[in-house]
């Protein structure tokens, strides 16, 4: 008999503890979805932010080395947490802030978090058989662990190649040789990302679109000729979602419950969200949006086609935060066209899933969108997306014009301001027409649970770690 892979999951972000984003959901649903296999024993770790307010309890403390002197890491768990060891890497210095990311220092802060998580291997019992990594926030453990316990194998996932971290050269004087610095940036700073791919025994990203782009020099920030230069390819394996907590039958959030089957009870939710908000209770489309306020997620279009669209033929409903210039904008448009747009910034879950439910359309104009959840949301509430073909999105998203029995949204021909109102205006058209309950029942029969995706990493593990499963 087997004995059980043993995987540590790293990642920044770990919803409800602390997330910033899609990067926090994967790392809440994905290692949950492992756990469905028998052969697989999954713990995670992540940073001890000050946002985090559970009642953890104290495992133990260590010295954790950083250049030439010596911080302490506070490890701690939730006692309440059974399904899933999650391991905190405590250190005030560096996680006692406000928010998770936007600091100076935040190179320094999560290479104090790589470097305490192999001081932390030594620390305590468990030896995982694999480290999975995530995003450039985690890129150097790949480099230390081969240095540090060179049986353990790597994955590193690539959430977002555009975001890059970065520390001093001293901190890795003794762990590489000058030609592997050199790889790394210097005599500049290293670069987190570029450790990632380097040093990881497999390279993922998080869709086979994304992973067909970030190939290319003009979408790799930098990274293609390392990632053309790795021993073994790149997989693009898509993100799922937990099709548990996002059910419109089943979340516990929504006044009227609904499935394919009952959508005219989609209809009277719509209805309490426009009653809530002081929209009008018309035979419209209501337009959703729920992003982070971000030039890559489509905001400077999307104003712009405020402008040019006929707002007399929809609603608009836009939940998000971010960019205080953004909201600032956003906040001022939707007091001028009162009773026909609504923003909201103040963010939370169920807020979302009461939007989701609400919309007939849903908006991801990405400039670019690695995987994007946003979209499988929306499909799994019945709410039909207009997209920007990029990444996941085509990957999930089938169009009308092109799929027209199998679609479920609709496809900006390119991004720009005139491609966005256009999408608009033909999704507005189609929502009066019989085949609207088509593409909203397509869009809900997607299959977005980690099912396939898990397996699929399950195999691929498998062939890291062959020999020692034998």
């Amino acid at each position: 008999m087997k004995r059980k892979i043993k995987i540590l999951y790293v990642s920044a972000e770990i919803s409800p503890y602390a997330s910033a984003g899609g990067l926090g959901e994967v790392g809440k649903s994905f290692p949950t979805a492992l756990l469905n296999y028998e052969d697989m024993e999954v713990r995670r770790v992540m940073p001890l932010y000050k946002r985090i307010d559970r009642k953890l309890k104290y495992l133990t403390d260590f010295s954790v080395p950083m250049d030439n002197e010596y911080d302490t890491c506070v490890l701690k768990t939730d006692p309440e947490c059974k399904d899933i060891i999650t391991y905190f890497i405590g250190n005030d210095r560096y996680f006692y802030r406000d928010n998770i990311y936007a600091y100076e220092d935040d190179g320094l802060r999560f290479y104090f978090f790589c470097r305490a998580i192999i001081e932390m291997l030594k620390n305590i019992k468990y030896k995982p058989d694999i480290v999975h990594t995530n995003d450039w926030h985690t890129g150097f453990l790949p480099l230390l662990l081969k240095k540090e316990f060179p049986s353990i194998k790597t994955v590193y996932t690539i959430h977002n190649i555009s975001y890059h971290g970065f520390i001093p050269p001293s901190y890795l004087e003794k762990y590489v040789s000058e030609e592997e610095a050199g790889r790394l940036g210097y005599p500049q700073w290293l670069n987190f990302m570029k450790a990632g791919i380097i040093y990881s025994d497999l390279l993922t990203t998080v869709s086979p679109g994304y992973k067909g782009e970030i190939v290319q020099p003009e979408y790799s920030y930098g990274m293609s000729e390392l990632i053309a230069g790795r021993a073994g390819p790149m997989v693009g394996i898509l993100n799922g979602i937990d099709t548990e907590s996002y059910n419109p039958k089943l979340d516990g959030v929504l006044t009227y419950p609904y499935d394919m089957k009952s959508l005219e009870q989609k209809k009277k939710n719509r209805t309490l969200l426009r009653l809530e908000y002081g929209l009008p209770d018309t035979e419209i489309p209501l337009i959703a949006m729920v992003t982070r306020l971000d030039y890559t997620k489509g905001i400077d279009i999307l104003i712009k086609s405020i402008s040019h669209s006929d707002l007399n033929t929809f609603q608009l409903i836009i939940l998000g935060s971010g960019n205080p210039y953004y909201q600032g904008i956003l906040e001022s448009i939707a007091e001028g066209y009162s009773g026909i747009m609504v923003f909201e910034s103040n963010y939370s879950a169920t807020l979302a899933k009461k939007i989701y439910a609400a919309a007939d359309i849903y908006l991801m104009p990405s400039l670019f969108e690695p995987c994007g959840l946003g979209q499988l949301y929306a499909m799994r509430y019945g709410a039909v997306p207009i997209v920007n073909p990029v990444g996941g999105l085509k990957d999930t998203v089938l169009d009308i014009k092109k799929y027209p029995e199998r679609a479920c949204g609709f496809y900006m021909e390119n991004w720009t301001v005139e491609a966005l109102t256009i999408a608009i205006k033909q999704a507005v058209n189609a929502y009066h027409f019989a085949d609207w309950n088509k593409l909203i029942v397509n869009g809900m029969k997607y299959n977005a649970s980690w099912n396939t995706s898990v397996a699929k990493y399950r195999k691929y593990y498998e062939k890291l770690i062959m020999n020692l499963m034998k």
